[in-house]
């Protein structure tokens, strides 16, 4: 999972343009080979939003970096003409023109990527370049680990088909940037380098490899391979949430699965998904591996409105994974609800609820947690918009004696897009919790011992799509 602030768990998101299908045969050949025989033996290329999952749609092949959850469309730039009476027409008018076809399927390989880069600023001014603190800097949002200097978050490239009815197809999301070391459990937070190359670490660059076969006539189909986790309300990619950093809730579901993962088609917006999973939770060592061959159950239903008005979503998982680095397997299980709701073309607001329990054998104590997230994102002009957001978690570490942490976090960020393909965020966030530490202050480095228990940043970010 994301890292957390108990170091004894295991820690832890356009254009097409065509390519020869023939330069990609050997390559996807071996994938197809290495997600089919990672079920059963050694590690494999395992594979939806999600991050999440998309919230409108159910997971199926998710060719495109997914769109940003609930997103509503900016209103009309002028008012609609009104009505013409019956048996009339409007002066000069013909008969009224035929709505345009809607373009033939691509079946053919494409490809779209996202370059996305921030610089950040601490008001505390702390030495050092990076927001660790001495509790491990667990209750700092993930992906923004570093303070006063330009930094890659993200570079991502997606090659991928969509399958014909009947048909097979195949989806690869490569990536690098600091991401790439955070979602392998693989960034050490006080240095900012990368732990190393074993474990999950050999795979940090393929974020998402899977083959997908998709059923003729009824919808649906199965994907087998490395996908993105169905948990939580925000995705790996930040162009595609209202805010630029992310949610505390976000740090504890996972953030991807290794697997086999089937889906029925829509019935009256209803859409049902499984998964059979290497791991539930993706540690340093388990993931795309299983470390001592138990595989994960998860179970999603995404609801669409029919009238586009709201959707909703429910996941829910259960596996016995392996404590990293140790010999110990924990009973694990994770449910998140997730809710979006349009109050017009202009405005919608969303909430999350997440319960995590961590259950390790041994006579070692339980951990569980309660996190929540709620937003509100408002289009101002087609190239202009505003959200809000607030989010935290409880964690009950079940030891007498043990102060639970309470982290909270309020984020506002104002997004201004000067072309079709790039968007940038300028943000303010503030953090607090109950625990003494939490946060650098004035006089603090990375190495050094955290003095506060408040922080506030302010992001500006820049994220190019093509």
């Amino acid at each position: 999972m994301r890292h957390l602030s108990n170091p004894s768990k295991q820690t832890r998101g356009t254009s097409a343009s065509a390519l020869s299908p023939a330069r990609l045969a050997a390559a996807l050949g071996a994938a197809c080979f290495a997600v089919g025989t990672g079920l059963t033996a050694g590690p494999a290329f395992a594979q939806t939003p999600a991050p999440p999952a998309t919230t409108g749609a159910g997971p199926g092949p998710a060719t495109q970096p997914p769109p940003a959850p609930g997103t509503t469309q900016p209103a009309p730039t002028q008012a609609p003409a009104a009505p013409t009476p019956p048996g009339t027409s409007a002066p000069g008018a013909s008969a009224p023109p035929a709505a345009p076809a809607a373009p033939p399927p691509n079946y053919k390989i494409q490809y779209n990527g996202l370059i996305d880069g921030y610089l950040q600023y601490q008001a505390n001014n702390p030495h050092g370049t990076l927001l660790q603190s001495a509790t491990g800097g667990a209750f700092n949002g993930a992906y923004n680990a570093r303070i006063k200097t330009p930094t890659l978050q993200l570079a991502e490239i997606n090659v991928f088909n969509n399958p014909k009815p009947g048909g097979f197809a195949f989806k690869t999301t490569l990536i690098a940037g600091d991401v790439a070391d955070q979602n392998a459990v693989n960034f050490n937070y006080q240095t900012g380098n990368s732990v190393g190359s074993g474990g999950e670490a050999q795979y940090k660059n393929i974020q998402q490899l899977y083959g997908t076969y998709a059923f003729a006539g009824v919808g649906g189909g199965i994907d087998v391979g490395k996908f993105y986790t169905p948990f939580g309300y925000e995705v790996t990619e930040a162009n595609a949430n209202y805010n630029y950093t992310r949610s505390l809730d976000y740090n504890i579901v996972p953030f991807y699965h290794a697997g086999i993962r089937a889906y029925t088609g829509s019935y009256h917006g209803l859409v049902a998904t499984g998964y059979i999973v290497n791991a539930l939770y993706n540690s340093a060592t388990e993931g795309v591996h299983s470390e001592n061959g138990k595989r994960g159950l998860i179970g999603q239903l995404n609801y669409t409105d029919p009238k586009g008005k709201y959707v909703a979503i429910g996941s829910y998982g259960y596996n016995k994974d392996r404590l990293s680095g140790t010999g110990i397997d924990s009973k694990n299980s994770v449910g998140d609800i997730d809710l979006t709701y349009n109050l017009n073309a202009n405005q919608l607001v969303a909430g999350e609820y997440t319960y995590v329990q961590f259950k390790p054998e041994a006579g070692l104590a339980k951990t569980t947690y309660n996190g929540y997230a709620a937003y509100y994102h408002q289009t101002l002009t087609p190239k202009t918009a505003f959200a809000l957001r607030v989010s935290g978690y409880q964690q009950n570490l079940h030891t007498d004696g043990a102060k639970n942490p309470k982290p909270f976090e309020f984020t506002g960020t104002y997004e201004y897009k000067p072309g079709g393909n790039f968007t940038t965020r300028l943000e303010y966030r503030h953090d607090t919790s109950n625990i003494d530490g939490s946060y650098l202050g004035s006089h603090d480095t990375a190495l050094g011992g955290g003095s506060k228990k408040n922080q506030d940043l302010l992001i500006l970010a820049g994220m190019f799509t093509f």
